[in-house]
């Protein structure tokens, strides 16, 4: 999602980070952020490919992280612990399913696109009806 995002006209006051090592970067990418939509992985048991909106009691279930890392449930958890997460989160899962290995299936693929285009109507909705984006004028 955040290559796909990367790839597009943003509105003013957007960023996109991509978070390789959740806790470090999610906690930097988080400071000083007024809102924040983080899209990851998910495995709620949905069809791989859906993208969901996952409520805070969700996360530690749906984001697991790996047995070698913390993960990003863990990096939103401690940022609110240490009063640097901002006051409105929003968390997508994109859920994978059974699909193994490091390569995402067409259906993943298409639900991080997918992701990044709620990710944006999301952001524009945080932002305001008065904003329009740059590629909509």
């Amino acid at each position: 999602a955040a290559e796909a995002l990367s790839r597009r006209a943003l509105p003013a006051g957007v960023s996109v980070h991509r978070c390789e090592r959740p806790v470090p970067d999610l906690l930097d990418a988080l400071e000083g952020a007024d809102a924040a939509i983080v899209v990851d992985a998910a495995r709620t048991g949905a069809a791989a490919g859906s993208v969901q909106r996952l409520a805070r009691g969700e996360l530690a279930r749906a984001l697991r992280p790996s047995s070698h890392a913390l993960g990003v449930a863990d990096a939103l958890a401690l940022a609110e612990a240490l009063g640097r997460a901002p006051a409105r989160i929003e968390v997508l899962g994109v859920e994978l399913g059974d699909a193994g290995g490091s390569a995402l299936t067409p259906a993943v693929s298409a639900a991080a696109r997918e992701a990044a285009e709620t990710a944006l109507a999301i952001a524009t909705e945080l932002l305001g009806p008065e904003l329009e984006r740059p590629d909509d004028a």
